[in-house]
This record gives structure tokens, C-alpha cells and sequence, in this order.
């Protein structure tokens, strides 16, 4: 028992000194989500039915569910799941791009257009109306354009005794989420590997924010942002550009269902 005890204790502070030094907006992410559990919980403003992402519902007014669908989740431990999955994606994004510039992706396309995908797919191509919560979208989104990232340096991994395109492997980890967790949303963990995908891709490189019009706030904005703790500029950053380097990759280079509004979108 005191073994057992002492590991659980040396976790928890290993836990607590992970959580302390996450960056800026990763822990305003984490801090996010569980407040808006917190909201939801006590039934106050209806938050599922207002903050889901639900086809029937969208309109000029309800534009805010592009984004909030990420905050609600269905239950503490689908909240808890997600927050696993996602936070060590998002803070080595974080970290490799900078605050400001995370900022404004998961914000824009990195969170809208798996959104949006999903949304044409539902209403013009399946002709159906199934509402979705829940930030794994995201976390496929983050895992697709980390697994392009990796697969520079180690273009395989060997998984269940197979060589597996490291590339690829967020195919086999979505397909993987849907025979654990039969009701999460398949449709919206694809959505979240396309657009995942098209990011490191670079196809999405006009709707990036310009890193010269980037500096230029943080320089005149850095009497604030210096003041931030936690905040990553673009002068810290870990990895810089490293996208740039993919398009000379070359292939022989070493190494369940809930009660309405919606479904469970995510782990």
C-alpha cells in the first residue's frame, strides 16, 4: 500500500508540474473546457443544445457553433478522453509555431473548415442532421498534420507487426477510435484528418497568417505580450518553418450515442 501510494504521489506531481508548464493557450484551452463541463453540468443556458454543431441549426446566426462544438462534451470522462488526446498535440503546436499564430488557426481554419466539412457532407451528401460535440475533430486535425511532420525524419512505424506509412498512422488510430468507442462520430474524426492533412500539405497556405504582419503585432504589442506568462512569441518558438521542408521529401529519405442535441464527436 505504501508503494502504491507513493507512485500515485510522484504522478500527481508529475502531472502538476506538466499542467504548470503548458503554454499560454493550451492552458486557456484546458481551462476552457472545464468550465463549459462546469456550465453544463448544472443545466444553466442549455449550453449543449446552444453550442453544438448541428446541421439543421445553422444559419447566419449560429456561425459561433464553427467553434464551439470543440468546448462541449457529452460526459466527464468524454471530456477527460479529449483532453488527453488533444493537449499534447496542441501544446507541441503551440510550442513549434508560437501563441499568437496557434492562436489564430485553431480559432480560423484548423477548427472551422473540419466544421464546415462536415456540415456539407451532412446536408448535401448524407441528407442528414446528426448535432456533434467534443474536441477530438480538433485533436485529428493536430495528429495528421504532427504525423506529416514525423514522417520526415521516420517515414514508418511497425504497428501490430506491420510497416505502417507514419503518414498514415491517424487513419489507423480513427479507425481505432470507432470499434472502442462505437458511438463517437467517424465522420467527424474524417473531417478533422482532411483538413489536418491539407494543413501540413500546405494547401491551406494563403488562409495562414502572415508571420511578417505576426512579427509586427508582437512587436508592437510586446509590452503586453511579454507581460503574459506562458506566452510563446515567434522569436521562441521550438521549431521554426518546419513545414517548408515537406515538399522535398522525397519516398526513399531515412529517417455512443447521447441524449440530443448531438453525438459524441471524439474519444
Amino acid at each position: 500500500m505504501d508503494a502504491l501510494r507513493l507512485s500515485s504521489q510522484a504522478f500527481i506531481r508529475k502531472l502538476e508540474v506538466y499542467l504548470r508548464r503548458l503554454p499560454l493557450l493550451t492552458k486557456v484551452f484546458v481551462g476552457a473546457i472545464v468550465c463549459t463541463h462546469l456550465v453544463k453540468a448544472t443545466g444553466f443556458g442549455m449550453i449543449e443544445d446552444r453550442w453544438a454543431l448541428s446541421p439543421g441549426k445553422m444559419d447566419l446566426t449560429q456561425m459561433h457553433r464553427l467553434n464551439s462544438y470543440i468546448l462541449v462534451h457529452s460526459s466527464l470522462i468524454h471530456a477527460l478522453l479529449n483532453l488527453i488526446a488533444v493537449v499534447p498535440l496542441l501544446e507541441r503546436f503551440e510550442r513549434g509555431v508560437g501563441t499568437l499564430k496557434t492562436t489564430l488557426l485553431i480559432t480560423g481554419p484548423l477548427c472551422t473548415f473540419p466544421a464546415a466539412l462536415y456540415l456539407g457532407i451532412e446536408l448535401f451528401i448524407l441528407h442528414h442532421d446528426t448535432a456533434v460535440i467534443g474536441a477530438s475533430a480538433l485533436a485529428f486535425t493536430l495528429l495528421a498534420a504532427e504525423a506529416v511532420k514525423t514522417s520526415v525524419a521516420q517515414p514508418s512505424y511497425k504497428i501490430v507487426g506491420y510497416d505502417i506509412p507514419t503518414a498514415a498512422t491517424p487513419v489507423f488510430w480513427m479507425v481505432l477510435a470507432s470499434f472502442l468507442w462505437p458511438g463517437s462520430s467517424a465522420l467527424g474524426h474524417f473531417c478533422g484528418l482532411v483538413i489536418g492533412y491539407a494543413y501540413a500539405c500546405r494547401y491551406l497556405r494563403l488562409l495562414e497568417p502572415s508571420e511578417w504582419i505576426l512579427t509586427k503585432v508582437e512587436q508592437k504589442l510586446g509590452f503586453i505580450f511579454g507581460r503574459l506568462p506562458w506566452y510563446i512569441s515567434l522569436e521562441k518558438r521550438q521549431e521554426l518553418n518546419w513545414i517548408e521542408m515537406l515538399p522535398s521529401v522525397g519516398g526513399n529519405r531515412p529517417n455512443s450515442n447521447f441524449d440530443q442535441p448531438g453525438r459524441v464527436l471524439g474519444v
